[in-house]
């Protein structure tokens, strides 16, 4: 894996935050010594100065944080329940869907929801 360092400057504003690189270096040493002198030179409470490791041709840490939290999500958990077939999908008379759990899991169900009930959670 090859990184470089990003030197970000990020400015308080009366509009809020605004976040600018400065500086890309290939070693953390040099970001962190230019990082110093940056502190050094801007000494202000409005100004704060950070190193962000970005590792070269890797996917962003925005989309890999978006997926675990899609993972995560209720709706991926339900389909992902629905596609081992604990669901059965039904078209009421309105022509709606709905979803009922199988017989077989309602009873494990009934019995966790009122344990969970019971101590009040």
């Amino acid at each position: 894996m090859k990184f470089i360092y990003i030197l970000e400057m990020m400015v308080q504003t009366i509009d809020g935050i605004v976040n600018e690189p400065i500086g890309v270096f290939t070693s953390e040493e040099d970001a962190d010594k230019w990082m110093k002198e940056c502190q050094d030179t801007f000494k202000s409470d409005t100004v704060i100065f950070s190193i962000l490791p970005q590792e070269l041709d890797a996917k962003p840490p925005l989309l890999e944080m978006t997926q675990t939290v899609h993972d995560s999500s209720v709706g991926h958990q339900l389909l992902e329940l629905y596609n081992k077939d604990v669901f059965e999908q039904m078209i009421e008379s309105d022509g709606s869907f709905s979803y009922q759990l199988k017989p077989k899991y309602q009873n494990c169900l009934e019995k966790y929801i009122a344990r969970r009930i019971d101590r009040g959670k």
